[in-house]
């Protein structure tokens, strides 16, 4: 396995070694890579060693406390991220440690983790991240009621790829069925494509969650939209043919939406 193989931003940080040292981490960082996510005890081992042999290199560091934390190692993974932090001088994978805390059952401590990270070092992915794992600790605490709270507005903030958002649609069904509304719940999963696991995955639809909400009032509106427009046009200038002049595409569309017909959910 060649050290060129890792990234280079890692490989630079790995000059503060000696070169054989350097090369042999950057072996061991690069298995880790490699297998982290189809055996990340495997990873676990191999970032074990690397941090052993570099332990006050921040990459090597936070790459221990990734493969700890996927293969169920939490104490260590809190360990290695905590020391990862301290070294870089970044606010780095608090999702991963608030998880942690919440895996280990110290639900307050969690909160404590999630509400001690900072915004201005937090990205999309990192905020999302982190709103799903304080969600599932709010419903571990019996507050799944919070938990969606705290996912809507996660939901209604971010602007990342669409397979965090699916994501995050996903938790906000869980919460959603654990408070009795099955039938939401059930659209959502529809709608993200989690109904039928074989599902293509160009068929995904991921939508605002505005769109669950008001639709009820949304067709009254319409209705009482279209009828407002169609007394104003019947007071209208005939034309010579002795109708009505047609009305616009929106009143087409409210006549429709008041009629029941729709497009789309």
């Amino acid at each position: 396995m060649a050290p060129q193989n890792l990234e280079a931003s890692a490989r630079r940080e790995l000059r503060a070694l000696g070169r054989a040292n350097a090369e042999n981490v950057a072996r061991h960082l690069v298995m880790v890579q490699r297998l982290l996510d189809s055996d990340p005890e495997s990873a676990y081992q191999h970032a074990r060693y690397a941090a052993s042999h570099a332990g006050r290199v921040a990459v090597v560091r936070e790459s221990a406390g990734i493969a700890a934390y996927l293969a169920g190692h939490y104490n260590e993974a809190l360990r290695e991220i905590r020391a990862a932090r301290r070294l870089s001088g970044l606010d780095l994978h608090r999702a991963i440690e608030a998880d942690c805390e919440r895996a280990l059952g110290r639900y307050s401590q969690a909160l404590k983790v999630a509400k001690q990270a900072d915004p201005k070092q937090l990205d999309d992915q990192e905020e999302a991240e982190l709103a799903m794992v304080v969600s599932g600790v709010r419903h571990d605490m019996g507050q799944s009621e919070l938990g969606l709270v705290v996912i809507e507005e996660a939901i209604m903030m971010f602007r990342g790829d669409r397979e965090t958002l699916r994501r995050l649609h996903s938790v906000r069904a869980d919460r959603l069925e654990e408070l009795g509304r099955v039938e939401e719940a059930e659209k959502i999963r529809a709608r993200i494509g989690l109904a039928e696991e074989d599902a293509p995955a160009e068929q995904v639809e991921v939508y605002d969650i505005e769109d669950d909400y008001d639709e009820e009032e949304a067709t009254a509106a319409a209705a009482v939209d279209s009828e407002s427009e169609n007394e104003t046009d019947a007071s209208g200038d005939l034309d010579s043919a002795g109708h009505v002049d047609g009305g616009s595409p929106d009143q087409e569309a409210a006549d429709v939406a008041a009629a029941g017909g729709t497009t789309g959910d």
